[in-house]
């Protein structure tokens, strides 16, 4: 009889060496697998000797991630913007007036309080800078791009891109591909915007190699005809701009903010379609005033419930030092320190 045993002589993450023993009349050894990393490593040192750009994954940067200052906006981001190696490519849509302008403008005003260079493509031509200042930007460090065709979009995103931390396109679909601009309006071009646009996508990856530039691209909605089931909306400019997206971010507009009869606000809901930094399908709520005033204490005080951050037994809340029947009086009751307690608290479950 015959006995057979398999042994591990070493296991590490470059190496795996097995053997065999049979346990006879005379015991025998047998190695059945020894493989290390000595093929990937010649490989990449063949490939390298030729040009090609490679790294293995743990030389990859480290993905520190920029809070906006808008807690409900980093919330759905997964923590906030991401700084890996390739930039975090974000879409903000939805239909007109729910703030999609207005928080890339926050995000603006964040990125120059950091020490961070910033680019705005106004292809609207609808920058106001009386309300960038009143939001707390710095116009004075902000270029404004105003290209005249979608080619030349393409080509403007390729040289400044390797340039500047961050660059919001506000919109995309705004831009007019120059075989249109060339024509008359009665002779139009089907998808001719489309395929541009699967062309500067291309470009995008290209520039954006190797770089941690943040790309804001903010888009319009459109509706589907002849939708009778389901959403008929969609955004413009083709599917490979969806592709292209680290993260889609959708606007909605919420309930008004009323006082005395008149508005003051309005709620704004934000839900992360896609996220491929970080945890997606995120959803929240923040309430925007006119003045230019973001109330991150909704967005906080919904989150710490959701994730156990404010402990809840029935109708009373708790946090810290602040206890309460009832979430007005809870919310009247919090103070400075509890609201920051809370976002720690957050911060650290959602890691």
């Amino acid at each position: 009889m015959t006995i057979f045993e398999i042994r591990i002589l070493e296991s590490k993450p470059s190496t795996l060496s097995l053997e065999i023993v049979t346990w006879g009349a005379v015991p025998q050894v047998f190695p059945i697998y020894r493989r290390t990393m000595n093929t990937l490593e010649k490989l990449q040192k063949e490939l390298a000797k030729e040009g090609y750009i490679l790294k293995w994954a743990s030389e990859l940067n480290k993905d520190d991630k920029i809070k906006t200052g808008i807690f409900g906006l980093d919330y759905v981001l997964d923590g906030g913007i991401s700084t890996s190696e390739g930039g975090h490519r974000i879409e903000f849509f939805g239909a007109e007036s729910c703030g999609k302008t207005t928080f890339a403008l926050y995000v603006i005003k964040k990125f120059q309080e950091l020490g961070k260079t910033c680019a705005f493509v106004d292809a609207e031509r609808s920058y106001d800078k009386d309300w960038g200042e009143k939001i707390g930007i710095d116009n004075e460090k902000l270029l404004i791009l105003y290209p005249d065709t979608l080619e030349q979009l393409g080509d403007l995103l390729v040289k400044v891109i390797p340039q500047v931390d961050l660059l919001v396109v506000d919109s995309i679909v705004s831009m007019i591909p120059m075989g249109e601009a060339d024509r008359d309006t009665e002779q139009p071009q089907v998808a001719l915007a489309s395929r541009v646009n699967s062309l500067i996508t291309r470009k995008i990856y290209h520039a954006s190699a190797g770089k941690t530039c943040t790309l804001i691209f903010i888009n319009q909605l459109r509706e589907k005809v002849g939708v009778m089931y389901g959403n008929p909306n969609t955004t413009g400019g083709g599917h490979a701009l969806k592709h292209m997206y680290n993260t889609r971010i959708e606007f909605k507009l919420g309930k008004p903010i009323e006082e005395k009869q008149e508005r003051i606000g309005q709620e704004i809901k934000l839900n992360c379609v896609k996220n491929k930094r970080g945890k997606a399908y995120r959803k929240t709520e923040i309430d925007f005033y006119i003045n230019s005033n973001l109330d991150n204490q909704k967005s906080l005080f919904y989150a710490g419930i959701k994730l156990g951050a404010v402990q809840r037994s029935g109708n009373t809340y708790e946090i810290g030092d602040c206890k309460a029947v009832g979430q007005e009086k809870f919310l009247e009751s919090m103070t400075p320190e509890a609201w920051k307690l809370l976002e720690t608290k957050i911060w650290e479950i959602m890691k």
